[in-house]
């Protein structure tokens, strides 16, 4: 996939860009029904004068239909989060799975190599400052102490609506300079726009490897 981003007004191409939690930009890719998630950061390419574009490879397990969000920022500009459907053909088809409250808050990561918790209000409400805490730790649930910082921070997370249609890009409550090393915990601040069934997912750096959380399922009321 290769993105370009142009000035509305003047038809452009914008060249330069500032980081955003580290990077110039961020994609998220979901499933339809959300059981698929994946997060990366495209690397820019300078070509000629009016060539300036964000490279990314990226392999889709099974085909079916796809959102995908860009967030970035231009130079001297306003953060901006712009979102893409995609129809992915071809094999495996995928076989969609409905999205359940299904009340757990503890699952392994996507490597199987980590156990992560995530601790929320019992009830949820729309509108309102909610606190949600990801615990981490290993198999055995010994508690992760040394998490490393990713995207200069103690972990990021991403929370989309069934709908598809509410994207909330959370970042934890504190920054963390290169040395920060910490955990089980990492706590994150955010508000749900409107009543509905969320995904979130976390992503944590430990040994120079990132653990994605598998998505919890949130009620909010």
């Amino acid at each position: 996939l290769m993105l370009s981003i142009t000035d509305q007004r003047s038809g452009d191409p914008i060249k330069e860009f500032e980081l955003v939690h580290d990077k110039l930009m961020h994609v998220i890719i979901v499933g339809e029904d959300l059981s698929y998630f994946a997060h990366i950061h495209p690397t820019i390419r300078h070509g000629n004068d009016d060539d300036t574009a964000f490279a990314i490879s990226h392999t889709f397990p099974e085909s079916g239909k796809y959102k995908l969000w860009v967030d970035f920022k231009p130079k001297g500009g306003n953060q901006t989060l712009a979102a893409f459907k995609l129809n992915v053909i071809g094999k495996p088809v995928h076989s969609p799975e409905e999205l359940v409250h299904d009340g757990k808050y503890t699952k392994d990561s996507l490597d199987g190599q980590y156990q992560i918790s995530l601790k929320v209000p019992t009830k949820i409400v729309a509108q309102n400052d909610v606190d949600i805490t990801f615990n981490i730790s290993d198999s055995s649930r010994r508690p992760i102490t040394n998490l490393e910082p990713l995207m200069a921070a103690g972990g990021h997370s991403v929370i989309i609506s069934s709908d598809l249609k509410e994207f909330l890009h959370v970042h934890p409550t504190e920054e963390v300079d290169v040395k920060w090393r910490g955990g089980p915990d990492v706590s994150f601040k955010t508000s749900f726009p409107k009543p509905g069934l969320y995904k979130a997912w976390g992503q944590f750096q430990h040994q120079g490897k990132v653990i994605t959380a598998t998505g919890f399922i949130l009620q909010v009321t």
